[in-house]
């Protein structure tokens, strides 16, 4: 059994993690409260959701060419230095190491819960230009993790992710791992 305090609403959510029963715990919880916008909601619905149509995501402008996840310079994403700020690259690591979760396996859409479980980045060069993402993930890691998931119902998968300028420059290199778990009506 897991605690979660939530500070938002002074509440304390026991659990055990993820089940169709929780999802709908934190909806009723929510949805009046701050997870108030269409695209939270739809997911907590439908176990579903676009990474480039999460709000933050939006924000700060990534854009999906030709299958590549992409950002601008922009003065709205620099920092002091006037490069792209460390926090709009990491967020465009970390969508791009989603899609390709999700790109990997279409067939478990809807049927999993997939939750970032760690994150290690390493800024390389200032990116003074737009950047562009570039995921890869071991094939060994892959084996492991159909392997686990097929045999538990949830497994760990690390995805390596490179950002690089248009010129080619390598400004960070990144690996998320992500815990996937089959929804409880799915087992």
């Amino acid at each position: 059994m897991q605690k979660i305090y939530c500070k938002k609403v002074n509440t304390l959510l026991r659990y055990t993690l993820p089940t169709r029963e929780l999802l709908q715990k934190v909806k009723n919880s929510f949805q009046n409260r701050f997870l108030t916008d269409q695209v939270s909601l739809r997911y907590l619905r439908d176990g579903y959701i676009k990474a480039t149509d999460i709000p933050f995501v939006k924000h700060i402008g990534l854009k999906e060419d030709e299958k590549q996840l992409s950002l601008d310079l922009k003065k709205s994403v620099c920092n002091h230095v006037e490069t792209i700020h460390a926090a709009a690259q990491f967020t465009l690591a970390e969508t791009e190491s989603g899609m390709h979760l999700q790109s990997l396996f279409p067939e478990l859409e809807k049927k999993v819960i997939p939750l970032l479980r760690e994150a290690k980045i390493k800024y390389k060069k200032p990116a003074t230009q737009k950047i562009v993402a570039y995921s890869s993930i071991e094939e060994e890691d892959l084996k492991k993790f159909k392997s686990q998931f097929e045999k538990k119902g949830r497994a760990l998968l690390k995805i390596k992710i490179e950002i690089r300028d248009i010129e080619n420059v390598l400004t960070c290199e990144a690996h998320y791992t992500w815990y996937v778990q089959a929804r409880e009506d799915e087992l």
